[in-house]
Formats: structure tokens, C-alpha cells, sequence
């Protein structure tokens, strides 16, 4: 039988769906306010059982960002120069970046971006902090320990942020200079060292960290009393992963692998007294890089995508009080290091030799953990190539920055900073 049009059960399928859609229309008034069930409001995420997470969450985001910090700075610096044909990358090494260069300021995890994955570590440990400060114990197992990593990891977020940028803003506040920014990170650091209970690995964490930010700010005395506590052979690295492109070793990625960047010409065939610098082992890969008419010369103090990379070390703490100690100490503490290295031992006498080799030993020791660039800065370090030189990959000439402006993506956005 033909039908003309809808059956019984049909159409009272149809009205029932009509009065379904008239009552949702009289509930909300149009369409266009009908709620979003899919969407995961953030008070249902920031709850004392998610703790772990979260402080996780930001020691995760740090690790990302600490890669690319080194990578960056040790390019803008003196450890890497460019070695491909991405223009993108020459104000980098070339040292002419400006506010609105998009690579250094909103690039992600991955490469050479660095405001913003620092911006979002720093920002999710605080974050993370303020809400282990509300919650109880009795909320959160473990609760000192996690604030002791959250209190660190915000430190540390501040403390790379300080040295990389001229400026810094944060949570949309007042521009700050970089002074004021390492005394946040103080702040943060002391958390960790007056707190009760507070895991022996993190407290050592925070006094090599509290002890690099208070030598930032001209507090030599008591960086050296941090420095001193730190115990011989004390390292804390940041897991990097070969399993996921944000966690992996980006030094390793970007020189050995890829070569991106090539270990410049001043890190080169290092030795003491005529003997090979193990801290310093840099070879000839043998080819070019990227850009084929560059030659690679890779690191070797990261051997894979999964290798750590040191955070915070027994040897900068030697370091520090080394400069501040100067005279026959800090001949003691060079040689300290020297010993662990099996190489010969220095004997200077004269104060300004001893301070200039004082440099020159955290030139060494520290190469490629992310301390050259506010050496360069802290130092007042000549620039090389000295501004105005011919830049040789991509035309133009070297400039002078040292470090990188605050992003336009920060003033912009920012109603605090006009």
C-alpha cells in the first residue's frame, strides 16, 4: 500500500520531537545559548586530589621550557651559531632580535621559543603553589613535598625568565627589570629552604638556585653561605624523553641530529696545559649542517634524545664561591673541580687572573646548562663576532643585543605596561 505521508508511529515520533525542541527553545530563549556539555570547567580540575597532577603538569611544562632556553641563549650567546638556511632563526645567532619576532616570543615547546613555554611553567607553579597553600594535608598526601617542587620549579621559571629578558610582566602586571625578577625567584627559592620538611633533594635544588639568584642580584656574601650547603656531588637534572617531541633533549636534537645549530668555533678543541677538556667535548661530525657550506661540529656532553639535563650542580655551587671568595679559596675550588675532572691544577696568584679564570672555569663547567648568556651579561663579556660584523649565513651584521626584549605579544596584551 502506498502511504502519502507519515504514519501514526512516525508522527508522534515527529511531535514528540517538536515539543522537545519548543521546550528547549522556551528554556534558553535562542539557540545560540544552548550550553556546551562537552566543556571541562577549570574548578572541577583544580581540586586537592588532582595535586599531583598539577605539580607535575608544571615541572613537566619546565623541563619543555629549559631545552629551549639553553638552545636559545647558548645561539645568542656564544656556545651555538646557525648553522641552516631558515631565516627565521638568524636574529637569534646574528644577536638583532626585536619585540615583534615571533620565533623567540610565542613559539611552543620544540624549538627555539622561549617566552612563552617559560611563561606557562612559571605560571602553573604558582599557580599550583597558591592552591597546595589552601588545601589541607588531610586533602593532599604529601602535601610538603609537592609545595617544596612547586615553590622550586616557580623559582626556577622566574629565575631563567630574569636572565634571557631585558623585561619581564607577569599575571598582566608592571613591567619588571630583570632585578626585580630574581628576587622573586628568591622568594620563591626560600620557600623551599625555611620549610618544614621539605624532601633533601628539592632544599638543595632550591639553595643552588637562591644562590644563583642572589649572585644575580649582587648579593655575593650570602650566594656563597647557599653555595656552601650544597653537598659535594649533588646534581638535579630534568628528564628529557626521546618518546615525545616536547620532552626530548632539544641540545641533542638541534646540534647532533638535525644540525641546526653547530658548536661555535670558541668551544672547539678546548684543553688544559695541553690536555683535552673533558668538560668541553665537542668533535668534527664531518659534514655540514642544515646548511651544507656549514660545518658540524657537534657536543658530546648529551649523548641522546632521553639524556638528562643538569639543573642545578655541586659544581656551580663551587663556582660561586670561587668569585666571591676569590684569592688562594677560590684556587683551592678551581682545583676541586679540576681534580673531579682529572685535569691539571691551576696556580694562579694574582687576584685578576684568578677571578678572570674563575669565568673561565664556568665557561667549561657550565657549557651548555644554561648559564653562558647572563654570564655574558653579568660579566659584561665582549661580544663574538663584535657588532657590526658581516653575518655570514643570511646577510646583514651582528648586533649587540644580549638579551632578548620583552615580547610584543606581552606589551600588547598587557594593560598594565604602556
Amino acid at each position: 500500500m502506498r502511504h502519502t505521508g507519515p504514519g501514526p508511529r512516525a508522527r508522534g515520533a515527529r511531535a514528540a520531537a517538536l515539543a522537545l525542541v519548543a521546550g528547549g527553545l522556551a528554556a534558553c530563549g535562542t539557540l545560540l545559548e544552548v550550553e556546551a556539555p562537552s566543556r571541562i570547567l577549570e574548578q572541577t580540575l583544580l581540586q586537592p586530589s588532582n595535586a599531583s597532577v598539577l605539580v607535575a603538569g608544571a615541572v613537566a611544562d619546565f623541563e619543555c621550557a629549559l631545552g629551549n632556553f639553553i638552545l636559545t641563549g647558548g645561539t645568542l650567546a656564544d656556545e651555538f651559531a646557525d648553522a641552516q638556511a631558515n631565516a627565521a632563526t638568524w636574529d637569534i645567532d646574528r644577536r638583532t632580535n626585536f619585540p615583534a619576532t615571533t620565533l623567540y616570543a610565542t613559539g611552543g615547546c620544540g624549538g627555539f621559543g622561549v617566552y612563552t613555554p617559560l611563561s606557562i611553567a612559571r605560571f602553573q607553579a604558582d599557580q599550583a603553589l597558591r592552591l597546595l597553600e589552601k588545601w589541607t594535608d588531610a586533602e593532599v598526601p604529601g602535601r610538603a613535598t609537592l609545595q617544596a617542587q612547586a615553590a622550586a620549579f616557580a623559582g626556577y621559571s622566574y629565575l631563567l625568565m630574569g636572565e634571557m629578558f631585558c623585561s619581564c610582566a607577569f599575571d598582566l602586571g608592571a613591567e619588571l627589570q630583570p632585578a626585580a625578577v630574581f628576587a622573586l625567584a628568591e622568594e620563591r627559592f626560600s620557600r623551599v629552604i625555611s620549610a618544614a620538611g621539605a624532601p633533601a633533594d628539592l632544599r638543595n635544588l632550591a639553595l643552588v638556585g637562591r644562590a644563583r639568584a642572589r649572585l644575580n642580584q649582587g648579593k655575593r656574601t650570602e650566594a656563597a653561605a647557599d653555595a656552601a650547603l650544597v653537598p659535594a656531588g649533588f646534581v638535579y637534572t630534568a628528564k628529557t624523553t626521546a618518546a615525545a617531541g616536547r620532552a626530548e633533549n632539544r641540545i641533542f636534537r638541534f646540534n647532533n641530529t638535525n644540525g641546526t645549530v653547530t658548536v661555535d668555533s670558541q668551544f672547539r678543541a678546548q684543553t688544559v696545559a695541553g690536555v683535552a677538556d673533558p668538560r668541553v667535548n665537542v668533535t668534527d661530525a664531518g659534514r655540514g649542517g642544515s646548511l651544507p657550506t656549514v660545518r658540524l661540529f657537534v657536543q658530546n656532553k648529551y649523548r641522546s634524545l632521553n639524556d638528562p639535563i643538569p639543573m642545578a650542580t655541586w659544581r656551580e655551587a663551587v663556582l660561586i664561591r670561587a668569585e666571591v671568595a676569590g684569592g688562594a679559596t677560590a684556587v683551592q675550588l678551581i682545583n676541586q673541580l679540576r681534580t673531579a675532572s682529572n685535569l691539571p691544577a691551576y696556580a694562579g696568584t694574582v687576584e685578576t687572573e684568578i677571578q678572570a679564570q674563575v669565568r673561565e672555569e664556568r665557561r667549561r663547567e657550565l657549557f651548555l646548562e644554561g648559564h653562558r648568556l647572563y654570564d655574558t651579561i653579568r660579566f659584561n663579556l665582549p661580544l663574538v663576532p663584535a657588532a657590526g660584523a658581516p653575518f655570514p649565513n643570511g646577510g646583514g651584521t651582528y648586533g649587540n643585543n644580549k638579551c632578548l626584549p620583552l615580547p610584543d605579544v606581552e606589551r600588547l596584551n598587557n594593560p598594565s605596561i604602556r
